[in-house]
């Protein structure tokens, strides 16, 4: 036996070449696997209308967005943690995975049929929530709540709730650039999804109605929220905000195409279609940016100084 050896034997250093500690994941992280783990069948039976390009090509963002700020959130969590128990963990795949399985080859089987991946995406709310709660209690499991909403943002709507509220929005919309043409001498009228102007028709579609504006600041919201810690309050106030700006741009953006159509004819209409779109959301955007960043900042508090008179 070498001297230093020796030395450290007898306690007076510990020895040169000591063992190092064996390294294995962490089983506090495990809950959290499992409740982003559930949201994976519902993300894949959605992805098959995100491709479509309509009106959920944002669902491409919301998974790594709600992943991490899943794991932001699981970090800034401490404090003890129960861990579930083996039997109950094997009871639980057992009795889950088939279930998700089975309504993920149905939604597959039928693609235009929604009903299996809503199904899906309560299934992972129910799930998420239960694992989270569990394990760190459901004070904190209700904590979740802007991610869970996220996560739903790129869950399709069932088509009958999807196909009202496009119509109301359409309907609101012409309405309201009729509204806004006689406002200025202009007599245009509102003929269901048209507006007409003697002999000339706009026809307002599902993609002027503004419901991808709608959807867009819905998922902007729920991020927002989670990302500077909103309070319930604030977070519904965001969300209206967000609302509202999106109708009130989609007006704008119809009455200045309107405006073109029935001023410069056909052509100078299709060349401004898009780019004119493309403004409105930019600047929705960035207004929504400016007031979810006011409604970040804490309240100010009243700064009381004592004097000592001696």
């Amino acid at each position: 036996m070498s001297a230093s050896n020796q030395l450290a034997r007898h306690g007076h250093y510990p020895p040169l070449h000591a063992p190092r500690p064996c390294v294995s994941i962490r089983s506090d992280w495990l809950p959290l696997v499992g409740a982003m783990s559930v949201w994976v069948p519902a993300m894949i039976a959605s992805s098959s209308v995100w491709g479509q390009g309509g009106l959920y090509g944002h669902g491409w963002i919301v998974p790594p967005a709600a992943v991490w700020l899943m794991v932001r959130r699981w970090q800034r969590n401490t404090g003890a943690m129960s861990r579930p128990r083996t039997w109950a963990l094997g009871v639980w795949v057992a009795v889950l995975l088939p279930w998700m399985l089975l309504l993920l080859a149905r939604g597959q089987a039928v693609p235009m049929g929604r009903l299996p991946t809503l199904v899906l995406g309560l299934t992972a709310v129910v799930t998420s929530h239960g694992l989270i709660g569990a394990a760190r209690g459901w004070r904190r499991s209700a904590e979740y709540g802007c991610i869970t909403l996220l996560w739903l943002s790129a869950v399709p709507w069932p088509t009958v709730v999807e196909a009202r509220i496009v119509h109301e929005l359409t309907q609101g919309v012409v309405t309201s650039v009729s509204e806004w043409f006689q406002l200025f001498d202009r007599p245009v009228l509102a003929v269901g999804d048209c507006l007409c102007l003697g002999q000339v028709t706009v026809e307002v579609r599902e993609g002027c109605s503004g419901v991808r504006s709608f959807q867009s600041f819905l998922m902007a919201t729920w991020y927002f929220a989670e990302l500077q810690r909103l309070s319930l309050t604030r977070t519904f106030c965001l969300l209206g905000c967000g609302c509202t700006m999106a109708f009130v741009a989609n007006i704008g953006r119809v009455y200045f195409l309107a405006q073109i159509r029935f001023n410069q004819g056909q052509d100078a209409f299709v060349r401004a279609h898009d780019w004119v779109g493309l403004l409105a959301f930019v600047i929705c955007a960035l207004v929504f940016y400016m007031i979810s960043g006011m409604m970040a900042r804490p309240p100010r508090r009243k700064l009381v100084r004592t004097v000592q008179v001696h």
